[in-house]
């Protein structure tokens, strides 16, 4: 019976594992390397620039995962979290389960290093929760700053009342996301799941757990939620220069709000479309629409600045394959080293 469970869990971890490359396929063949030769050689190495920013966005979006592990940030250095956060972040982009794959495998990935279940997983939420919200504060802030341009308010007046609508949405989700963590009375802790029979009654259980691990990290250490917090900030702002280097490469005037704006905006669309892997499609009319909106509409500049951000996503798509390799050897070697622990 052990037996047949392992080989179905193996199976099923294969599985997965092919569908994952079969989405990063289908990506990869719609790519026009073609094109994307043609815009390189156009901004020539200044394409370094675009994947220096990116590594640093990458960098403070690990540094604002690594503070949710408190004590045990200890026991995995900061590059190695990198590694774990840059596969688990191109699993979740190729993925039909979005960033929930990809969040779960960043918490498998942390066990070999002595991080239990419970701490990963409250780790990779909280660390989810403060990127969520602080992109949705610079969205309104990116969105403040749009108001007051003359192009921005014709682009607003043309939206309408379901802008203020999905405005006043967002900040009602930022209150009483807020005033559930900080001033409602601690809830007592869920039932372990598994004590509970039947998948969903499973699933609910389990989402509850991580809502109080939550809650319970925050009451322990608010400093450290605080500080995630300003880091994933950090990290948004940093991604948002890719943008605006683009615009500035291409020959346009911009701000680095402008870049700001863009990015948030894109990532909105982004998130409405995360069912589809890669975001094929949906990523390019996001880049067009937001374009529109600042007052750049000439078709060859989005399909150049998608064309762009198309190559920085298949360089770290390789990035994530290379380390991989260095991470799944690391596990190992951290796994055999343990076991000669405990022999001894």
């Amino acid at each position: 019976m052990g037996r047949k469970l392992r080989i179905s869990k193996k199976t099923v971890k294969t599985g997965l594992i092919l569908i994952i490359l079969g989405f990063i396929a289908v990506y990869i063949l719609n790519t026009d390397f073609s094109a994307i030769k043609k815009e390189l050689l156009t901004i020539g190495y200044r394409f370094i620039y675009i994947l220096g920013v990116t590594f640093l966005a990458y960098f403070f979006g690990t540094w604002s995962w690594y503070v949710c592990l408190a004590e045990d940030r200890k026991k995995i250095s900061l590059m190695k979290m990198f590694a774990v956060r840059q596969i688990g972040e191109t699993v979740g982009q190729y993925n039909p389960t979005s960033i929930v794959g990809g969040d779960l495998l960043k918490a498998e990935m942390l066990k070999p290093y002595g991080i239990s279940t419970e701490v990963a997983l409250s780790s990779v939420a909280t660390s989810r929760i403060t990127v969520v919200l602080s992109q949705i504060l610079l969205f309104l802030i990116a969105c403040l700053w749009l108001s007051g341009m003359e192009a921005g308010q014709a682009a607003l007046k043309s939206i309408g009342v379901a802008f203020y609508v999905f405005i006043s949405f967002l900040i009602l989700l930022n209150l009483v996301f807020f005033y559930w963590l900080i001033f409602s009375r601690s809830s007592s802790k869920p039932e372990n799941s598994e004590d509970i029979d039947g998948f969903w009654k499973k699933l609910r259980s389990k989402v509850l757990q991580l809502i109080f691990n939550i809650r319970k990290s925050y009451r322990f250490n608010p400093r450290l939620f605080w500080y995630s917090y300003l880091l994933a900030g950090i990290h948004w702002i940093i991604g948002s220069l890719e943008f605006y280097l683009i615009l500035l490469f291409l020959g346009f005037d911009v701000e680095p709000m402008h870049g700001l704006l863009l990015d948030m905006g894109v990532i909105v669309f982004k998130s409405a479309g995360a069912f589809v892997p890669g975001q094929l499609g949906v990523e390019e009319l996001g880049n067009k629409m937001m374009l529109q909106i600042i007052g750049i509409s000439a078709s060859s500049i989005w399909i150049s600045a998608s064309i762009l951000r198309r190559a920085r996503q298949l360089f770290w798509i390789a990035v994530g394959f290379i380390l991989y390799l260095f991470v799944k050897k690391d596990s190992t070697q951290s796994s055999t080293l343990k076991n000669g622990n405990i022999i001894c």
